[in-house]
């Protein structure tokens, strides 16, 4: 709201100039209506308030923008997947969906704190964000068609692709935080190869 608003009144202030400017008449007119225009685009942008992850602004994290453009693309994608969930009868189902939304919201909030994993998220949701909206749609349009024969099959095969993605969720998490424990195993090493060089025993030492 305070962009339209500031928009709109940089649009207006510049008009009112333009006209005066111009001297009026029909080319006053087309030059207040060409700076409203532009003043409005200046205005509503430049008072856009930026992008933050979690409390810190998405320009002072290292891949902050990339990160919270992956971030918004996951909750977009799993926003349209609960409305689904939702529209889903069978419980197991719409148990299996809600597990596989609370798996992918645990890499979403882990990118929220580590902005370098950003990654991993955009290729997960890219690759199966899609797809899994695809079968809880076809799977409520069988489920409402009313031929329970092919929702007793449609069921069992959705139940079962839930929770590869549910694994495969878990397994991106997991891929993830590998990277920042290699990241710990390798300044453990360094911090005792430094302690060794100065003369101290390591705990590794001390046990052999």
């Amino acid at each position: 709201m305070l962009q339209i608003i500031c928009g709109i009144v940089a649009g207006g202030l510049l008009a009112a100039l333009g006209f005066a400017v111009a001297g009026g008449g029909f080319v006053g007119l087309g030059v207040s209506l060409a700076l409203a225009a532009l003043g409005y685009v200046a205005g509503s942008t430049l008072t856009e308030p930026e992008r933050r992850i979690g409390h810190m602004l998405a320009s002072a994290l290292p891949n902050g923008q990339k990160a919270a453009d992956a971030i918004d693309a996951a909750n977009s994608r799993l926003n349209s997947i609960a409305m689904l969930a939702r529209q889903v009868h069978d419980e197991g189902v719409r148990r299996e969906a809600d597990d596989f939304i609370e798996a992918t919201r645990s890499l979403v909030d882990y990118v929220a704190k580590d902005t370098s994993a950003y990654p991993t998220l955009r290729h997960y949701i890219t690759v199966y964000g899609e797809q899994t909206e695809k079968l809880l749609r076809s799977y409520v349009d069988v489920e409402s068609s009313g031929a329970h024969d092919q929702a007793a099959k449609a069921r069992g095969e959705t139940i079962e692709a839930l929770q590869v993605l549910e694994r495969t969720a878990a397994g991106e998490l997991s891929r993830a935080v590998s990277a920042k424990t290699l990241g710990i195993a390798a300044d453990s090493d360094a911090i005792q190869r430094l302690a060794r060089m100065d003369g101290y025993q390591t705990e590794t030492e001390s046990k052999q």
